[in-house]
């Protein structure tokens, strides 16, 4: 039988990592319950850096090389976008052009699908795109 697979965005890196999050003990929870489960978890580079940046940003320089040497260390596999999901989050955003759907959220759902990952943990607000489906969210869309 296949593992689970499941996404982990920016918002749940960040709160992972900041003790101070009303997510923290939420996102510590899920992500040891997740990896106890033999769950295969995702994130892309792009979610790595944006996290970065925010940890960097809001927490200092020596959290944010923590992150990273976390990271390295850990089973979370890191997705790499090739030209060819550029395209197809391009057109995915053209059709779907009055939801307002960020760059990331289309590249994100592009490298999903690729991977046949059919959920996402995230504490921001996701549009369901190409089947995916919001694992955790704050604000969760229906159909």
């Amino acid at each position: 039988m296949a593992s689970k697979k499941i996404f982990i965005e920016s918002s749940v890196l960040y709160a992972f990592v900041d003790r101070a999050s009303s997510d923290h003990t939420q996102s510590v929870r899920l992500l040891d319950q997740l990896s106890l489960q033999g769950t295969h978890l995702y994130t892309s580079i792009q979610s790595v850096m944006d996290t970065n940046n925010a940890i960097n940003n809001q927490l200092g320089a020596t959290l944010s090389l923590d992150f990273l040497q976390s990271m390295t260390e850990s089973t979370i596999e890191i997705l790499y976008p090739q030209k060819a999901d550029f395209i197809a989050a391009f057109k995915l955003l053209r059709l779907n052009r009055y939801k307002q759907i960020s760059l990331k959220e289309a590249l994100i759902s592009v490298l999903m699908q690729k991977k046949g990952i059919s959920q996402i943990l995230t504490f921001a607000y996701w549009h369901n795109l190409l089947g995916s489906l919001s694992y955790l969210s704050r604000n969760p869309i229906n159909g």
